[in-house]
């Protein structure tokens, strides 16, 4: 490589590492005489141009910014492209070098369209699932408005509108209905409209209808979507199209689009605009569920009008679980951090909904995921994100720096790796979207950062520097689990079972909301050996509420599944049962025996999720498929412990190695210092 070329490389890495930090002008779309007008909403440095790129073809259009302006023909859009997205660009000029950043969606373009009667194309704008501007050109029948849209009972729902034929194949229309159609299958209901011409146009029309009672051959009408389409009739032919309520409501709020609600034989049936197109929907839920998405959706709003103000470049925002605990690798980093004395320069911010606050050391500000208002104010204003699942925003401010620190060496299959049907392969799509905002992932092993790249499609930097959470192995903990026994009322000479099972996909009854069959016999491990063991029950926090102790059994069989800290109990537990749990991963760093409880091992392969590994090759404890060989094997552990040892060795090797209690500090000095 030249000198010259190589000093243009390194500039133009320079320029783009600037303008990283740089906010993109958003802009206003507007027609005029057949001209796209696009005008930046806030002055622009010279040699700044808007570019319009087909996203299959990569053909674009350039202008230059003159007077906060660029100007674009309807029909050179069309000419360039009759179908597909076309993405909005900011282009500025340095030299002989570009710099070139997506422009950002707002809510003024959400109802721009643009209509091409004579090539019966329609240019609508709308959101990408990054937050980005785009048109999507489609090859239309007819052109449509919906004008009306209200609840006039407990049931049904009236709408109305209009719509002009512009395909002069359609000659007759006899009859319009509009068609909800089921999601993720082929069920559909069909709604009758009256229609009737325009006296002055026949080829517009008016129409209005009831949507009434949806129906559905589930088993479980719950978590049931649908999108509605308008449809036209030209005898047995029928020509259709999405509804999107581009005339019917501007959603300035994300709350805005929660259009109606009503209360259905006990669920809600929620009727709303999708995010990104606005296309009319229906979601059929509980009343819990439906709170949940509006208080997101409230606090998103808030996220926005917080993110005008300067981010806090020593503000930092932790998380794990949803906000629901205090534990996970966001403890362990948290906690080194305030040994080393960091909360001397950083402010803390703790995302947390649990009762009893002082279990977090440190004087970190405590926020509440389900309560909209200071946790997505603070979310907004921090420079750091430390989460070990999900946040409930998705656009992350430029500057801000996440860790995404992940909860677990994967034996199920996650992300795109899933090909079996469930709620694991209906949410991937906010996965995808939380991951394209993931600056630093943490990964335990080689085997994980494989997984977490191709199931993630994520290309950026991986931490392969052992979990945090595991820097608990290496501690003298004897004196912790002597206080931790006393505290949970546990009688100190005996031993401890830990059982902590997965919670699956195929046990749902609701949106994220499972029932959970307790596979193992407590009444006979009570029997055969309560003068020996307690067992702790530590069950996944999507089950653990349906979980029934006799009370005979109180002093022997411990529910601890609300406890936050599962690190905690896997230093006081002699030995550990699960199933599919990724829990065992991180146990086996205590080198303690590991029991794999799985009577249904060939249905969980089949047809729930999938698995990484083969369990019966691979895992570093016996696979026991009833009660009968569990409690053999309790009463054999040292025997069937020694058997396994040469296995359990290898699997240390290949999935532990990399931890040796330090894993936080290191990952600290990377990030933070």
């Amino acid at each position: 490589m030249s000198i010259k070329s190589k000093g243009k490389k390194i500039a133009k890495k320079l320029l783009n590492k600037y303008f990283s930090y740089y906010s993109v002008p958003t802009v206003e779309l507007s027609l005029q005489d057949g001209n796209i007008i696009v005008k930046t909403t806030k002055r622009v440095m010279p040699n700044s141009f808007i570019e319009i790129k087909h996203r299959s073809s990569g053909k674009r259009l350039l202008r230059k910014v003159k007077s906060s302006t660029a100007v674009f023909e309807i029909s050179e859009l069309v000419e360039m492209t009759q179908s597909g997205a076309l993405d909005f660009y900011f282009k500025f000029k340095s030299n002989d070098l570009f710099y070139k950043k997506r422009v950002k969606f707002i809510p003024s373009n959400q109802f721009f369209k643009a209509i091409s009667r004579e090539k019966h194309l329609v240019l609508n704008s709308y959101k990408t699932n990054f937050g980005n501007l785009s048109i999507k050109i489609d090859d239309i029948d007819f052109d449509y408005n919906i004008t009306h849209l209200e609840s006039i009972d407990d049931n049904n729902i009236l709408i109305k509108g209009d719509f002009e034929v512009l395909n002069d194949d359609i000659e007759n229309i006899d009859r319009v209905t509009i068609m909800a159609n089921h999601r993720l299958d082929s069920q559909s209901n069909i709604f009758d409209m009256k229609f009737s011409p325009d006296e002055s146009n026949n080829k517009k029309y008016t129409f209005e209808g009831i949507i009434d009672k949806i129906n559905s051959s589930d088993k479980s009408i719950l978590d049931l979507r649908m999108d509605f389409y308008l449809r036209l009739y030209d005898d047995d032919i029928y020509y259709q199209s999405l509804i999107v309520l581009s005339t019917f409501k501007y959603f300035e709020n994300d709350e805005d689009r929660f259009l109606i609600k009503l209360d259905v034989d006990g669920n809600v049936y929620s009727y709303y605009a999708t995010e990104n197109k606005h296309s009319l929907a229906l979601w059929i839920t509980t009343e819990a569920a439906w709170w949940r998405s509006y208080t997101i959706a409230c606090g998103r709003t808030i996220y926005e009008e917080a993110s005008k103000n300067r981010i806090d470049e020593n503000m930092i925002f932790f998380e794990s679980f949803f906000g629901n605990a205090y534990s996970g690798n966001p403890k362990y980093i948290y906690e080194k951090m305030l040994e080393m004395g960091l909360d001397k320069k950083y402010t803390f911010v703790w995302a947390y909904s649990g009762e009893n606050k002082d279990i977090i050391p440190g004087n970190p500000i405590i926020v509440d995921r389900f309560q909209p208002g200071d946790y997505y104010k603070y979310l907004a204003l921090s420079k750091y994100w430390v989460n070990n699942i999900i946040f409930p925003i998705h656009t992350k401010r430029p500057g801000n720096v996440y860790l995404q620190t992940w909860h677990g060496t994967p034996l199920k299959k996650l992300g795109f790796d899933i090909t079996i049907p469930g709620p694991e392969v209906q949410g991937r799509q906010n996965f995808f979207n939380e991951s394209r905002n993931w600056d630093y992932l943490l990964s335990s092993n080689t085997y994980s950062t494989k997984i977490f790249k191709r199931a993630f499609k994520y290309n950026k930097e991986v931490l392969e520097l052992g979990y945090p959470i595991n820097d608990i192995f290496f501690k003298d903990n004897d004196e912790f689990v002597k206080d931790l026994k006393s505290k949970l009322n546990i009688d100190e000479n005996k031993k401890i079972i830990l059982y902590a099972p997965t919670w699956k996909d195929d046990e749902k009854n609701d949106s994220w909301q499972h029932y959970f069959n307790l596979e193992i016999d407590l009444e006979r491990l009570y029997e055969e050996f309560s003068d020996e063991y307690v067992i702790i029950l530590k069950m996944h926090h999507l089950v653990s509420e349906n979980l029934h102790i006799d009370e005979k059994m109180k002093d022997f069989a411990i529910d601890l599944s609300s406890y936050d800290d599962v690190q905690e109990l896997y230093i006081m537990s002699d030995i550990l049962i699960t199933d599919y749990s990724s829990v065992f991963f991180d146990y086996a760093h205590s080198r303690r025996p590991i029991l794999f409880f799985v009577p249904d091992l060939n249905h969980y392969i089949e047809n729930v999720r999938g698995l990484y590994l083969n369990m019966e090759k691979e895992l570093p404890g016996p696979l026991i498929k009833d009660n009968d060989q569990l409690i053999y094997t309790i009463k054999n552990i040292d025997e069937i412990s020694n058997d396994f040892a040469d296995k359990y060795d290898e699997f240390y090797q290949r999935f532990c190695s990399l931890c040796d209690g330090d894993s936080s500090e290191k990952i600290i000095k990377k990030i933070f210092n």
